[in-house]
């Protein structure tokens, strides 16, 4: 049953951004589609350190209004289980807003609401995500993040994450992010993780090689599931990924 109302929704969803974004005037819908050596989620992997390819489809209004949704395959290491997760979609909707005249700042209110497939590790695990983004052009990102039921196992958690990006030309740039997930309810343990890497871009196309690393910071040891993902040990991620 909650398999069939989120395949509805979603084709509900996708038919509404196609509808709003025939309108040029009002709109501009963006899409990408990437291919990845490893879908990496906080700190920790979603395709058990295995390939994968996503795809986003972005609709954004004149007013601030945006809605957009993702889809990932994923790999949760319970494919033993029956019934296991192998898709993950993530439509989302909010709001972004313009803080200075000149658009230096600008600030982003976004709920999105994580649909899988299937269960993990034999629990529907369907959530919700509440995110406020703080940004300075288009080097400084900050996010904060809240789940009110995080992998729908009725626990809070919380993520933070700030982002740095430079320019070294107008065709590559350089990034690194550092965050901190807090999550030790759900998956036993609080994540802090950064990363560092190089983007190339050529017209619709970009590539992106990065280094990816997390450690524990705290640990509950006490968690009544059975996911318990392993930290991210001197991972190196490669992305292809193109657009429109």
């Amino acid at each position: 049953m909650n398999r069939s109302r989120n395949i509805a929704f979603l084709k509900l969803f996708f038919f509404s951004l196609i509808f709003l974004g025939c309108n040029p005037s009002m709109s501009e819908v963006h899409g990408i589609l990437t291919g990845t050596t490893d879908y990496i989620g906080r700190g920790y992997t979603k395709s058990n350190s295995d390939f994968a390819i996503q795809g986003n489809l972005d609709y954004q209004h004149e007013s601030g209004v945006y809605m957009g949704a993702s889809a990932s395959n994923v790999n949760f290491g319970d494919r033993y289980f029956a019934d296991s997760a192998k898709v993950e979609f993530a439509p989302y909707f909010g709001f972004t807003h313009e803080l200075t005249k000149n658009h230096d700042w600008r600030v982003d209110v976004q709920w999105t609401r994580y649909l899988y497939d299937g269960k993990i590790f034999g629990r529907d695990a369907d959530y919700n995500e509440f995110y406020l983004f703080v940004h300075y052009r288009d080097l400084l990102t900050l996010r904060a993040g809240i789940s009110d039921n995080f992998y729908n196992q009725n626990a809070i958690t919380g993520d933070y994450e700030g982002t740095l990006r430079y320019p070294i030309t107008d065709y590559l740039q350089i990034s690194s992010s550092v965050g901190y997930s807090q999550v030790e309810k759900v998956l036993e343990y609080d994540y802090l993780y950064w990363n560092a890497g190089l983007t190339a871009y050529y017209k619709f196309i970009s590539a992106d090689l990065r280094y990816l690393q997390s450690f524990e910071a705290t640990n509950s040891e006490v968690t009544s599931w059975q996911y318990d993902p392993e930290f991210l040990h001197a991972t190196v991620v490669f992305s292809l990924s193109v657009g429109f």
